[in-house]
């Protein structure tokens, strides 16, 4: 047999259900309280009306001795039926009277929290963000409306938190290269500093980390808003594994850092492979920035339909804070380190854009502390 529909939204039906209790929707709340209201309004009128008619019949006892006459008896007749029209009109009245009663406070019990949530959304319009509204006791539309509204003001609120917060590092982050820039070029024209290659480097390093600032948030930009144009193919992820070994192998030696790969085999995934590159040069800055002298494994394989890649160094490893704010834009554990060992210069947003990157070609990103000591962190993309 086919269940027959709530005509509730899916979303609603999962918010309101409850270990498979059907809960009191508004129009199952409407409808009792007006079939209620409409029995009591009929059961009044017809009591009240048929109480009218028995005391008319009880008074009705007509004078055998004396028989009447036409006339009179269609004068009694007349008096019998007005007395009862009366009362029926009397029924009618209080009937009409206390079904305005009933459904003024059934209604207002109903458009209450309505209007409440309507005071609220004009509010958050205005600007307003503490406009969180307490729970009903009620698990009706009603209520899940009002649940809805409290998730977004709050959602609302992390948004502006965590965007007052980006904008405050982008100023800061914007802010230490322009100092430099600013009293590199004042001493130069004041004479205090000689215009030589060495001030001229030093220049150029700071322009070259702006640029790259501005670049990495607009990629990221793009990837986190679904506009970044990907190219998928399949891609062997360990081939890609190899030749970024191979690309780093000379600046992991400056490092003290020896670069392994382990694969097993071809490792064909569903990838854009300039994205896919992007997203391992990303994870293998980081593990050179923060490694130990050792070596960073990077490692490919199939397992579950899926391609693992991962990239593990033996550093420090994470602290629990800064575990979780590893994909973080502009964190870094260690704020002192806006460079490589090469000196080349970091935006703060590569662990961030690794992630954007991942997630925009299907797959997923995390971060831990292996077990054996070190960061590690795993690629896993749809597998070819």
């Amino acid at each position: 047999m086919r269940r027959r529909s709530s005509g509730l939204p899916p979303s609603f039906q999962r918010r309101l259900g409850r270990k498979g209790r059907r809960p009191w929707g508004l129009r199952a709340r409407l409808g009792r309280a007006f079939a209620l209201t409409a029995l009591l309004a009929v059961v009044l009128t017809t009591s009240m009306t048929v109480g009218t008619t028995l005391r008319v019949l009880a008074d009705f006892r007509p004078d055998t001795a004396a028989p009447l006459t036409t006339a009179e008896w269609d004068l009694l007749v007349r008096n019998a039926g007005h007395t009862i029209m009366g009362g029926a009109v009397r029924a009618a009245l209080v009937s009409t009277l206390l079904s305005t009663v009933v459904a003024a406070l059934v209604t207002r019990q109903l458009t209450w929290p309505l209007r409440r949530l309507a005071d609220a959304a004009q509010r958050l319009q205005a600007g307003a963000r503490d406009v969180a509204l307490p729970m009903p006791p009620r698990q009706d539309e009603v209520g899940a409306v009002t649940r809805a509204f409290n998730d977004l003001t709050l959602s609302l609120a992390r948004q502006e938190a965590w965007r007052r917060g980006l904008v405050a590092d982008i100023a800061h982050d914007l802010r230490t290269p322009l100092a430099v820039l600013r009293s590199e070029i004042e001493a130069m024209q004041d004479g205090v500093q000689p215009v030589d290659s060495a001030a001229l480097a030093r220049l150029h390093g700071e322009v070259l980390l702006l640029a790259r600032l501005v670049t990495d948030l607009r990629l990221l930009s793009l990837a986190e808003s679904g506009a970044l144009t990907l190219k998928p193919e399949v891609v062997d992820a360990g081939e890609v594994l190899r030749t970024l070994a191979d690309t780093y192998a000379r600046q992991a030696a400056d490092v003290g850092v020896t670069l392994t790969v382990q694969t097993g085999g071809p490792v064909p995934v569903q990838a854009d492979p300039d994205r896919l590159r992007q997203t391992l040069q990303n994870l293998l800055d980081n593990a050179l920035r923060y490694a130990a002298p050792g070596p960073v494994e990077l490692r490919a394989a199939l397992q579950g339909g899926q391609g693992l890649l991962s990239v593990r160094d033996h550093g420090p490893g994470f602290s629990p804070s800064a575990l979780s704010r590893a994909f973080e834009r502009f964190y870094r554990a260690d704020a002192s380190r806006t460079r490589d060992p090469q000196g080349r210069a970091s935006s703060g947003l590569g662990l961030a854009i690794a992630r954007a990157l991942t997630d925009a070609q299907g797959g997923q990103l995390d971060a831990r502390n292996h077990p054996e000591g070190g960061a590690e962190f795993t690629v896993r993309l749809p597998g070819a």
